[in-house]
């Protein structure tokens, strides 16, 4: 695709709207009952186990299916879940936790601390390939185990009978308890596991410890799950039958809910169309602050993005995200000039940026070039660049708006490619990609929901980045007891990956879904990290 004007694109970008067909099977839909939220989840999701969940369209459902230890409130904070109560040692490396009494997974069977010490050596064993085994890393002989130098029996948790679980930390961590508020983390039958293997699950095969039950899954089509008759928390749920739809394209989304077959969208609403609809649906459309960057990443294997840092930094100060917050997306976002947010930890980390995101914008471009010069390329040699993306109206919009920076400011040729959700996270994993759409929503408000993107070999490091200096750095902040000390090294440590521009940062976004107002009891506003679980809800006529 060729733009011979940023300012040209920019006009055809707020006065078009990207129409997406959307899958036969999802193009329209019904109400099962009166007693049935319909939820737009916007993509397919690759699996229904939690060790393997790692986007928020699968947090959405297997925060419905599965629970852990600790729940969450709508604010985000750690609530008491299967743990009725818990005693933390004064030196902050033992976690006692006692479990509710007569826990029960879905099909009857008792839910005993057993399962928990099963559920959490799953996931950190390096067999099960859960690219979240990171937030068990802090238990002793975590870090090893995910390694594959010792066996996951070693880790350091047990459970000196059926209603109490220990855990035992490497050393003391001020975000723990948020760890495991994460679906990760949540309990599995080991029963249904042994019995199932791979096909475990499948409807007919899957045995939850959540609200609610899988009932039925038809591809690219929906989800519907009932409510679990035996979940410890039943009497508060209210909601019989959730139905989720993957709709990738808004538009299709934003039909339905407007004709009533929708009760909520999902986290964007038509980027042209979202000032119409604040005005329509002032009471319906809320949009707030998403603790969550969206990013480029770079393929770190490719040597001629490896070995060229300046090229590297070259294309970061060619993107104007002014421009690109304000004129193409136009919904609250913000432009980012970090690889973390200003406002995580309320802002403890505002002051890691770029040393020339506060420079002119002409000054700005005129370093992008002197810097795209010394990397070797130029009008007689451009760099020539294939952006992976995924297929939906927002970062269509926004890859196309880069793709004509770069050629206008640099001149790079650039191809862009879109795909399915599942195909580009097989490209991340792979590193089938030559730059990629990237993006991380907070799974807790701390800085360490950011820095694992960039250890060696971390399962959500998709840039494939390594600095050893990096990961020293880290651990020895892991390590410290004092916050003080502790803060200043992860600050070291962001700093160095700022300045190896092993992604491109773009903006913050916000969220902006309508939500009917037959729903009742969601806080949406203050539910920063978009964490959800249908029994907060009850449904009116």
């Amino acid at each position: 695709m060729q733009c011979k004007s940023w300012r040209n694109l920019t006009l055809i970008l707020i006065s078009s709207s990207f129409l997406v067909a959307c899958t036969k099977s999802a193009s329209s839909i019904v109400a099962v009952n009166n007693n049935t939220l319909r939820v737009d989840i916007g993509s397919e999701i690759p699996t229904f186990d939690p060790a393997l969940a790692e986007d928020g369209y699968t947090y959405r459902v297997i925060n419905d299916l599965f629970a852990g230890l600790l729940d969450f409130d709508q604010a985000n904070r750690p609530i008491p879940g299967m743990a009725s109560s818990w005693e933390i040692s004064p030196d902050g490396l033992n976690y006692t936790f006692h479990l509710r009494p007569n826990l029960k997974f879905s099909d009857g069977s008792p839910i005993t601390a057993n399962d928990f010490v099963f559920s959490w050596q799953r996931l950190v064993n390096p067999k099960t390939g859960s690219s979240y085994a990171f937030l068990l890393k802090d238990v002793v002989n975590g870090a090893d185990v995910i390694a594959g130098k010792k066996a996951a029996s070693s880790l350091g948790v047990s459970a000196p009978n059926l209603s109490t679980f220990v855990v035992k930390l490497a050393h003391p961590s001020n975000a723990f308890l948020s760890y495991i508020t994460v679906p990760n983390v949540f309990v599995v039958s080991q029963a249904a596991l042994t019995k199932y293997a791979e096909s475990w699950t499948n409807p007919q095969n899957m045995v939850t410890s959540g609200a609610y039950i899988l009932k039925e899954h038809v591809l690219n089509g929906y989800i519907l799950v009932s409510k679990n008759p035996n979940y410890y928390a039943e009497s508060g749920v209210t909601i019989a039958n959730v139905k989720y739809f993957p709709f990738v394209d808004t538009n299709s989304s934003l039909a339905n809910y407007k004709t009533g077959a929708l009760d909520t969208t999902w986290q964007n609403v038509p980027v042209d169309q979202y000032q119409a609809l604040k005005k329509q649906y002032s009471d319906e459309l809320h949009t707030f602050k998403w603790e969550r960057t969206e990013y480029l990443n770079i393929n770190m294997t490719l040597p001629k993005y490896a070995k060229n840092p300046k090229l590297r930094e070259a294309l970061a100060l060619a993107i104007d995200r002014k421009s690109l917050t304000e004129l193409v997306l136009g919904s609250g976002q913000t432009p980012l000039y970090s690889i973390v947010t200003p406002t995580i930890e309320n802002g403890k980390y505002a002051d890691i940026h770029y040393s020339w995101s506060d420079l002119s914008r002409d000054k700005q471009i005129a370093l992008a070039k002197q810097l795209y010069k010394e990397a070797g390329y130029g009008p007689n040699n451009p760099l020539t660049i294939t952006i992976k993306h995924q297929n939906n109206d927002l970062y269509k919009k926004v890859m196309v708006a880069i793709m004509s920076m770069w050629q206008d400011t640099l001149g790079v040729k650039v191809t862009l490619i879109s795909e399915e959700r599942k195909v580009l996270n097989n490209d991340w994993r792979t590193a089938n990609f030559d730059l990629a759409q990237g993006g991380w929503g907070a799974d807790y408000n701390s800085v360490t929901t950011y820095t694992p993107l960039f250890i060696c070999n971390n399962g959500n490091n998709r840039s494939h980045y390594c600095n050893p200096k990096y990961d020293a750095l880290i651990a020895k902040a892991e390590a410290t007891a004092n916050p003080q000390l502790q803060e200043q090294l992860y600050k070291q440590a962001l700093a160095l990956v700022l300045n190896d521009y092993p992604i491109i940062p773009l903006f913050q976004p916000t969220h902006q879904r309508l939500v009917t107002p037959r729903i009742k009891g969601y806080d949406i506003d203050s539910n920063y990290l978009d964490n959800v679980q249908t029994k907060w809800f009850h449904l009116t006529k």
